[in-house]
């Protein structure tokens, strides 16, 4: 079928160009209103892109010096309730519509907001800001049209793109800072919460967690089963691991029981048993992540989880972070985001030797640290 070969929902963003004009618009022709109150941020997009926010995001809140609300798509609403600085946090559906943005109550905001900050919208989104007043509005149109021509010249001569986290900082008007801004730098994590993970089954025992994530929407993403199992297979036989599989969806549920009938060894599924903030705690005291490109793989590398990525056609936009972790990339056109005709997908050139030995270059990383990762969260 020809939506094999098209990822349709990446043709979704465009929908976001009209709405952000009709917003601009309106607010140069028609706003007279003045006010020195709350500050609001819009930021309805799906979790890699809100993740990549986060650093910038962090920074502005920290700037108006005041704690501010937040409008996020609704999976992600737990995880900003937990950003510093914030004070409420309402949700709208993101322009992608996706079947796990369930909304069962209908938003209401505060009528009167000083300033607006537009890091991603939605008709959802759009809807909500037509029922309130500002005094100031900032959107990310005209960065985002750059970021979209840097992108276009960049791919067509083979150069490596900017960041997406790095054009954030150019929305919301702040220099990126020379040292990266960690986990706690942007969370308020308390004990009790860490200690609430640790009572999960699955998280028992002094075993090495490797987290596993299978799942993507394009399955031009995604990695043979069989191959999984022979990676976690000889992965196993390295040392002592318990592997954790995580994610939302049937694609991953169906994957899970696939490869554990075929293990010899026991694995764990928290898949569709946990949400976004639970799995990104989960993140912070496991030790390993092997996954497809994804929004779990980019909430690895805020979490500081040495990770082994596979990563699928588009461009390099969503790289981690941390030198220590590794992608492994079989797709030789990069501007292949949208569509890919081709009847075996590139990532199937991958073979568990490959993740295997990425692996080992983690566990080489990681050995030289001086205690356990998870005892800092005690």
């Amino acid at each position: 079928m020809l939506r094999d070969y098209i990822n349709a929902d990446e043709f979704r963003i465009a929908g976001e160009i009209p709405l952000l004009i009709k917003l601009q618009l309106k607010h140069l022709l028609t706003n007279k209103f003045t006010y020195e109150g709350r500050v609001l941020v819009i930021n309805t997009c799906i979790i890699g892109d809100f993740i990549a926010t986060l650093p910038a995001l962090r920074l502005f809140i920290q700037s108006t010096g005041q704690d501010v609300d937040l409008v996020v798509s609704p999976p992600v609403k737990e995880i900003a309730e937990s950003i510093k600085g914030v004070h409420s946090v309402f949700t709208a559906k993101s322009i992608y519509n996706r079947s796990i943005e369930k909304q069962n109550t209908q938003t209401i905001l505060p009528k009167d907001y000083g300033i607006v900050l537009v890091l991603r919208i939605s008709p959802d989104a759009y809807r909500l800001l037509n029922r309130i007043q500002y005094s100031k509005l900032i959107t990310y149109g005209i960065p985002f049209i750059k970021y979209f021509l840097h992108l276009i010249w960049n791919l067509s001569l083979k150069k490596e793109v900017r960041q997406w986290r790095e054009i954030n900082f150019e929305i919301v008007g702040i220099n990126e800072p020379e040292k990266n801004l960690e986990f706690d730098d942007i969370f308020c994590v308390s004990k009790a919460e860490y200690d609430r993970i640790r009572e999960l089954p699955e998280m028992k025992g002094d075993r090495k967690r490797v987290l596993i994530h299978t799942g993507s929407g394009w399955h031009v993403k995604l990695w043979d089963n069989k191959k999984w199992i022979e990676t976690i297979d000889k992965i196993n036989k390295l040392g002592e691991f318990d592997f954790i599989f995580i994610g939302v969806g049937e694609q991953e549920a169906s994957s899970f029981e696939y490869i554990q009938r075929r293990l010899d060894f026991k694995v764990y599924s928290l898949v569709n048993r946990v949400d976004l903030k639970t799995s990104l705690l989960i993140m912070r005291l496991s030790d390993y992540f092997i996954g497809i490109d994804s929004g779990p793989r980019n909430m690895a590398h805020l979490a500081d989880l040495r990770s082994v990525t596979l990563l699928g056609p588009a461009p390099k936009n969503f790289m981690p972070v941390n030198k220590a972790d590794v992608v492994i990339d079989r797709f030789t056109c990069r501007c292949k985001s949208l569509f890919y005709f081709h009847k075996v997908s590139a990532i199937q050139s991958i073979s568990a030797d490959d993740v295997l030995v990425c692996f080992k270059s983690l566990l080489v990383s990681s050995s030289g640290l001086n205690e356990d990762s998870r005892s800092k969260f005690t």
